[in-house]
Parts: structure tokens; sequence; C-alpha cells
């Protein structure tokens, strides 16, 4: 969930990173108790393109004004 707010609301994007991140050590942890490592996957991805673009967009709004 906090990837997809994180891709327009970028200022969610680090805690997207860090709930994903969190998430797939716990699952390889659990050797095959909990599933949903694409979830997870996907969610971490979309952290990091928040983030991108938020760092993106800043950096732009700054040489841009």
């Amino acid at each position: 969930m906090l990837g997809l707010l994180a891709m327009p609301f970028g200022i969610f994007a680090p805690f997207a990173i860090l709930a994903g991140m969190r998430s797939m050590r716990r699952i390889r942890a659990s050797d095959g108790a909990l599933r949903g490592e694409a979830s997870a996957a996907v969610g971490l991805a979309g952290g990091f393109f928040g983030l991108a673009v938020l760092v993106l967009g800043t950096a732009y709004w700054l040489l841009a004004s």
C-alpha cells in the first residue's frame, strides 16, 4: 500500500522502502511459512520510483526557479 502511495505522493517513499525491505527480510527468514514476496517487491519498487520522482522533481523545481 505504501508503494502505491509513494508514486503520486513522494513523501511516503522512504516508508515504502523500509516496509518493503522489512517484509522481504521476514518472508525470506520464514522458510516458506510467509508468502507475498512478489507484493513486497512491487511495493519496494514503487517506493524507489516515488523517491526518484521526489528527488528529480525537487531538483527541477530548484533549478527552474
